[in-house]
């Protein structure tokens, strides 16, 4: 008898989308409703770009295995008060995280759905990101590549604009002429906004010092200018 492959460990995106289906599928009654959401959920599993090369064998993200990885997320639930199951720490963390956010994470599926096509690279350094390592991964090709992202900073250097908008600090006067080179841009749209060849406008972009713009990236909360410049705010107090 062939011994059974053991599929591969359920990466972050996916358990986004899976807790979203959960929470999707938990206020449906009708079962072929759910076995087609369920269905729904295979393919857009198996079109994520994570394991590329297990897409043509049937048992990879298949809907017995999905209709599993349901319960185990019930299990986790605790208006549930199941007795039974295994849910992982992975499931459990983005089932906390998101159990008061459901609409900002079924924006955050429908994002991570929207890209699953594209050739993007995978950062190694989100790969447990709470809002995806794809949309993370995206936003930080776009603020490589963006043409208005590029020609803003080319801004910055002939104008000799090195103030970051969030913390205030020159970097002029701690770096002298490398401080347009430090500058950077951070593209301050929510991650539940990112999609396929999404535009940029200048509005959407702020130029922070680089301690700053690996603050904004830390958690996708932090993609809002206000919420960004409070949190900056609240460390400046007490240091």
């Amino acid at each position: 008898m062939a011994e059974k492959k053991r599929m591969p460990p359920l990466r972050i995106d996916e358990v986004i989308l899976l807790v979203d289906a959960y929470f999707q599928i938990k206020g449906i009654e009708s079962s072929s409703l759910r076995n087609e959401c369920i269905s729904e959920l295979s393919k857009s599993m198996r079109s994520l770009p994570f394991y590329p090369d297990l897409r043509d064998d049937d048992a990879f993200r298949s809907c017995a295995g999905m209709h599993m990885c349901l319960s185990n997320v019930g299990y986790i639930d605790p208006a549930n008060k199941l007795t039974f199951g295994h849910g992982s720490a992975l499931q459990k963390r983005v089932f906390d995280y998101y159990c008061e956010r459901k609409e900002e994470l079924n924006r955050i599926a429908t994002s991570i759905r929207s890209l699953s096509c594209m050739n993007i690279t995978l950062l190694d350094e989100y790969k447990d990101y709470i809002g995806g390592q794809l949309l993370i991964s995206y936003h930080r090709y776009l603020e490589a590549t963006d043409k208005t992202v590029l020609r803003l900073k080319a801004e910055c250097l002939n104008y000799h604009r090195t103030e970051c908008v969030v913390c205030g600090e020159n970097l002029e006067i701690k770096y002298g002429d490398d401080a347009t080179s430090l500058l950077e841009a951070h593209i301050a749209v929510p991650l539940s906004q990112h999609h396929a060849h999404m535009s940029i406008s200048t509005t959407d972009i702020l130029l922070l010092c680089p301690a700053c713009h690996r603050l904004a990236h830390s958690n996708p909360e932090l993609f809002d200018e206000a919420r960004l410049k409070k949190r900056v705010k609240e460390w400046q107090q007490h240091v």
